[in-house]
């Protein structure tokens, strides 16, 4: 996902500075995207500003450098709502999904637009796994010995079950997502 997005993400929720930006990337934002240097995150809020997707204030600091203050504005929050209605880009590694980051914003748009993506997504995962959990994921090999073959194998194997239960749970939030957001459209809120 490009940082652009994830910086629009953030200031819809509020004004934030470089190093808040930065802060987010190295915490709460860990786990959806690779940490960024700071001077990637200052280029991209530059060239954010030059498409006028945000502004800056200067804040002045005694005995500090100034900050610069960033906030969000129609143009960028615009952006970032078509964003968030466009269909969902499907990744063939369930982690590298955008939807955990956008079913994060889904206050800015209508629910029948998340559970949309929520479906499209939860369809993809399943055919996925329908054509490669059940595969002949047998190994053979004129190179290597009985043993080897043996031990690859049964390691291939138990690497598949981790990972086939990675799959597994996300299916399960990715249904367990569809049934909060019927919820909530069906209380109007």
């Amino acid at each position: 996902m490009k940082l652009e997005l994830i910086i629009l993400g953030l200031l819809t929720i509020n004004p934030s500075t470089g190093y808040d930006v930065k802060k987010f990337m190295d915490t709460e934002g860990r786990f959806s995207q690779a940490s960024r240097p700071l001077s990637q995150i200052y280029t991209t809020l530059k060239r954010m500003v030059d498409k006028d997707w945000v502004k800056f204030e200067i804040i002045p600091r005694d005995g500090k450098p100034d900050l610069k203050m960033y906030h969000l504005t129609k143009k960028g929050r615009d952006y970032f709502v078509n964003y968030l209605h466009k269909p969902i880009n499907l990744s063939f590694r369930y982690r590298e999904s955008e939807i955990s980051y956008r079913v994060f914003f889904s206050y800015l748009v209508d629910p029948e637009v998340i559970l949309e993506q929520l479906n499209n997504e939860l369809d993809f995962r399943r055919d996925q796994i329908e054509t490669f959990r059940n595969r002949d994921r047998t190994i053979s090999s004129d190179l290597l010995e009985s043993w080897q073959v043996e031990l690859t194998n049964e390691l291939f194997e138990i690497m598949h079950q981790y990972g086939a239960k990675g799959i597994d749970d996300y299916v399960v939030m990715l249904e367990n997502l569809i049934v909060y957001f019927e919820q909530r459209k069906s209380m109007k809120i």
